[in-house]
C-alpha cells in the first residue's frame, strides 16, 4: 500500500480538525444542537467572470456531512449583490451557529450550481504520478489545501 493510499484511508475514516483562526477559518464551530459547522467563501471562474459563493456545512459529531447550503452571491462585479457578511450572518442564524471552536470533518463533495463544493481529496490526473501524500482541496475554487499529519489543521492557500 502506498503512503497516499494509507493517508487517504485514514483521513476518510477519522477526519481531521478545522481550527478557527484569524486567516481563513473564521466561521468554524458548534451549533446549538452540538453539531459542527463551517461556513466557507468560495469562488468559481465562469465564462461571464468570477462568481462568489457562500457555503454552509453542518457535520455530525463524527465529522460526517449532514447538511449543506450554498448561496450564489453572483458575479464579483455585481454592485447590487448582498455582501458576503450579510449572507454569512443569515446562514449562521439558519443553522443555529453558537460557539466558535475546533471541529472534526471528513472529506465530502456536494453539487450546487453546476460546481462541486466541499473538501475533496485531490486525485492525480491521467498520466500523473500518484501524490506522495493525501491532499484535500476546498472546492470549487481550490482556495485552501489541507494536508497531513491529519491530527493537525494544516493548510495552505
Amino acid at each position: 500500500m502506498t503512503a497516499s493510499a494509507s493517508d487517504e484511508g485514514e483521513v476518510k475514516v477519522s477526519g481531521f480538525p478545522l481550527v478557527p483562526d484569524d486567516y481563513h477559518l473564521h466561521h468554524v464551530g458548534k451549533t446549538v444542537q452540538g453539531n459542527g459547522y463551517w461556513i466557507d467563501v468560495q469562488l468559481a471562474t465562469e465564462e461571464e467572470g468570477t462568481r462568489d459563493f457562500v457555503a454552509a456545512y453542518v457535520f455530525d459529531r463524527e465529522g460526517n456531512l449532514i447538511s449543506s447550503e450554498v448561496v450564489d452571491r453572483g458575479l464579483r462585479d455585481d454592485k447590487t449583490a448582498q455582501t458576503l457578511d450579510e449572507i454569512i450572518v443569515k446562514l449562521k442564524k439558519k443553522i443555529d451557529a453558537k460557539d466558535v471552536t475546533e471541529i472534526v470533518v471528513k472529506p465530502f463533495a456536494v453539487s450546487f450550481y453546476g460546481h462541486t463544493f466541499g473538501l475533496v481529496v485531490r486525485e492525480a490526473e491521467g498520466g500523473e504520478e500518484p501524490f506522495e501524500e493525501t491532499l484535500i482541496d476546498a472546492m470549487p475554487g481550490h482556495t485552501l489545501m489541507f494536508y497531513g499529519p491529519w491530527n493537525l489543521c494544516n493548510y495552505d492557500t
